[in-house]
């Protein structure tokens, strides 16, 4: 195994974990946390980001081309942030508006990426 997929598995690992400790994630930032909405957001901005990284790292071969590198990491940072906050949805419950627009905007950036991986960016 390679050090750039170990490396992307400790870092997913450590995303799952503040993925299911969103109040410890807020007390480490002094955020508010009392609302379904809020604990989304951490487990989103903060875990989903990293799984999103963790999951580059595993996928990434190469930098290079640079428009496929960073398409890629657009595209698995949101599929990270997405699935952080399907999980806040179904353990936090009571999305807003806003969360079912981050969500649809999520879901939107990643298919428009791997379409762009998968015919023009191709390698």
């Amino acid at each position: 195994m390679s050090i750039r997929i170990a490396a992307g598995i400790c870092i997913v690992a450590f995303a799952a974990f503040l993925i299911a400790q969103p109040v410890m994630v807020a007390d480490w930032l002094g955020k508010p946390h009392d609302t379904g909405p809020r604990l989304i957001n951490l487990r989103a901005s903060w875990g989903g980001t990293l799984l999103g990284v963790g999951a580059f790292a595993i996928w990434c071969r190469t930098l290079r081309p640079w428009p496929r590198t960073l398409v890629g990491l657009l595209g698995w940072a949101m599929a990270g942030i997405g699935l952080a906050r399907l999980v806040g949805f179904a353990i936090d419950g009571d999305p807003d508006t806003r969360q079912w627009i981050w969500i649809t905007a999520e879901a939107a950036i990643v298919v428009a990426c791997a379409a762009a991986l998968r015919t023009k960016l191709r390698r």
